[in-house]
């Protein structure tokens, strides 16, 4: 699957992207702000790749002007409770602000406005002093749900949390890109040679999803 949005491509990531994202997910200047700071074998890697690849997990290579510069995810779905755990890194440290905050808005119109999900979790270092006001610049609260790890603080945003930061961005008018239109279906898309997957995944989604994805689907696969 890939969302086309506001000059970025997120595209899902895939077996052969597994090394290169593994090779900066084991870089200090990113390891050092997650929660598991070990390094990452290429088994471990393939392990982790085969534990998401399932309806409940979403990761996306971020990519500007065909280069990738960055992960992020929407994981631990609740279908039921219509929640996401969303987390973000970006490898260009030239326009890490900027293209986090567009590929952010991106996957968070996704989970709100076509997936109709009603909160995103997120799991941060309490040291990680930038990602928390990061997330709350982006509406997110500190959670009252205490964390099992006490280095690690819970945070959660409401689609009316995000409603209101997206209404404040669209006002700040940024020269780089304009958001004043959502994302839409439109700009989901499928690979030709990823028709088996994506309809057997749609298969496991609610019914009122599903709907949504057999659009997308019947314009990918006529």
């Amino acid at each position: 699957m890939k969302i086309k949005k506001y000059g970025l491509e997120l595209k899902e990531v895939e077996r052969e992207d597994l090394e290169l994202i593994r090779q900066y997910r084991n870089t200090d200047i990113i390891k050092n702000k997650m929660i598991h700071r070990q390094q990452i074998t290429r088994e471990q890697q393939l392990e982790w790749f085969k534990e998401i690849r399932t309806v409940n997990h979403y990761y996306f290579l971020i990519y500007k002007n065909d280069s990738a510069i960055g992960l992020i995810n929407g994981k631990n779905i609740d279908f039921v409770n219509k929640t996401s755990e969303g987390g973000i890194f970006i490898w260009n440290e030239d326009r890490n602000y900027e293209i986090s905050i567009t590929a952010s808005i991106i996957l968070n119109d996704w989970n709100f406005f076509i997936n109709a999900f009603e909160k995103n979790y997120a799991q941060v270092l309490k040291s990680n002093k930038q990602a928390i006001a990061y997330n709350e610049f982006m509406g997110y609260k500190i959670a009252e749900r205490i964390h099992e790890n006490k280095e690690v603080v819970w945070m959660e945003q409401t689609r009316e949390d995000y409603t209101q930061y997206r209404k404040k961005i669209e006002l700040l008018k940024f020269d780089d890109f304009n958001i004043s239109e959502p994302l839409t279906e439109d700009d989901i898309f499928f690979n030709a040679d990823e028709e088996p997957y994506a309809r057997s995944i749609v298969e496991l989604i609610p019914p009122s999803q599903q709907a949504i994805y057999n659009r997308i689907l019947k314009r990918a696969f006529p």
